[in-house]
């Protein structure tokens, strides 16, 4: 049997680095948003519903959080609304109330317009609102769109979609008028992609591929772009050493990558893949689940200088 030998940091902050990250955890009974430090630690809940509430992401002046909330119905039903709320948890309040499936929230550059997901019109595809929940607008007619996440420069949107028969699910980009749709991912035979995100210069796109749809059979890639010609120049599979992986997003620094991963039988931990060196370091530690990592810096981008890795030993794992 093989093993491969992780290490297993914090990072220690040499110079006063305003960055947080966001995620969803099953560790107090059902899932509920935490907030960390970029180093993993003052790991502190923010909601405390009795279902769920996962997949935050953080408004761009850091003072707001969107997430997903699942709620039912006095019949049972379950529904998925969009709430926000304030960066301390407080305030949580619904903004698309509607009985169709609503998810997959994401804020604009400016923070005047969430970017979401919905089958409020029959499929599920992409849709723009204002940030207070009006003027809702429908962005693609698809038989299959989600997980939208809106460039640094405002002026495109990157999103998953399953095109119609014969289509797996790959990584689009369309304007935010929703013309000129072009394809990121590269096609895999069995493979669904499925976006990470930009990275914190708009210049390439983060996805992940999974064989046979397969959590347990991952793999992580990023694109580079060129957005006047419409298409990706280069895909680069990134070496980290774990394949079961759930969700991935660039860190604040744009040079690491944060994931929720598995290993040893654990439901899945929080990691950040140095891209620099190919450290990996561990976030979080925890019998739970803990996934969907975002994270949010005020002070863009931060330099590697300021992060140092402080080990704490190896940890073995077959893969």
């Amino acid at each position: 049997m093989r093993f491969l030998t992780l290490t297993f940091s914090f990072w220690m902050v040499a110079s006063t680095v305003h960055a947080k990250i966001v995620f969803h955890s099953h560790r107090d009974g059902n899932t509920e948003i935490y907030v960390m430090s970029s180093a993993g630690n003052v790991q502190t809940r923010l909601t405390d519903y009795d279902e769920s509430d996962a997949f935050p992401v953080w408004s761009p002046n850091g003072r707001q959080i969107a997430f997903i909330r699942t709620m039912f119905s006095r019949k049972g039903d379950r529904n998925y609304e969009i709430y926000v709320m304030a960066a301390n948890g407080g305030n949580p309040r619904n903004l698309t109330r509607h009985p169709a499936f609503d998810s997959s929230p994401d804020w604009s550059p400016d923070g005047k317009q969430i970017v979401f997901s919905s089958e409020r019109d029959g499929d599920l595809n992409i849709h723009v609102m204002a940030a207070d929940g009006n003027n809702v607008r429908q962005l693609t007619r698809l038989p299959f769109a989600t997980a939208p996440k809106w460039s640094p420069d405002g002026q495109q949107i990157a999103f998953e979609a399953m095109l119609g028969l014969g289509h797996g699910r790959q990584v689009y980009v369309i304007n935010t008028d929703g013309t000129h749709r072009w394809q990121v991912s590269q096609p895999v035979p069995n493979t669904a992609m499925f976006l990470g995100g930009w990275s914190p210069e708009g210049t390439q796109i983060l996805y992940k591929g999974s064989i046979d749809h397969l959590v347990t059979n991952s793999f992580v890639v990023i694109a580079t772009l060129n957005p006047t010609r419409r298409k990706a120049l280069k895909h680069e599979q990134l070496p980290i050493p774990m394949k079961a992986l759930t969700t991935v997003a660039w860190g604040a620094d744009g040079e690491s990558i944060l994931f929720s991963g598995r290993k040893e039988g654990k439901p899945g931990d929080i990691y950040r893949f140095r891209l620099r060196d190919r450290q990996l370091i561990q976030l979080t530690d925890h019998p739970a689940k803990d996934t969907s990592p975002e994270e949010w810096n005020s002070r863009l981008p931060v330099s590697p200088q300021g992060l140092i890795p402080k080990l704490w030993g190896d940890i073995k794992f077959s893969p």
